[in-house]
């Protein structure tokens, strides 16, 4: 018989997801498509473009883009992280609340 391990309650209960909203003010400091890399593959959300309005001055990007992420806490936790450390701290994140039909 298999007994649960206490200590790993993460095999037993399933990562919770939910979807947000990215609103993200780059800056110049880091490049939109190195951004969108970092994002999918070095932190493993998928993402949505929603909007994006750049303008790119001497390799430097600035404006706006909207991001729609599913994300779990963990995942929340490094995204604020590196937009911490790029200086983004402009960005803003909304959960989006879904509402069940009745």
């Amino acid at each position: 018989m298999i007994y649960p391990n206490e200590n790993d309650k993460k095999a037993f209960f399933p990562i919770k997801e939910k979807e947000i909203i990215l609103e993200v003010d780059l800056n110049g400091k880091i490049r939109f498509d190195i951004l969108l890399y970092t994002i999918y593959n070095q932190l493993g959300i998928i993402y949505k473009i929603i909007n994006a309005d750049l303008e790119y001055i001497n390799g430097n990007n600035f404006g706006n883009i909207r991001l729609m992420l599913k994300v779990n806490h963990d995942s929340l936790a490094d995204l604020e992280n590196y937009l911490q450390k790029y200086k983004l701290v402009n960005s803003k994140i909304d959960v989006i609340q879904k509402k069940e039909a009745s």
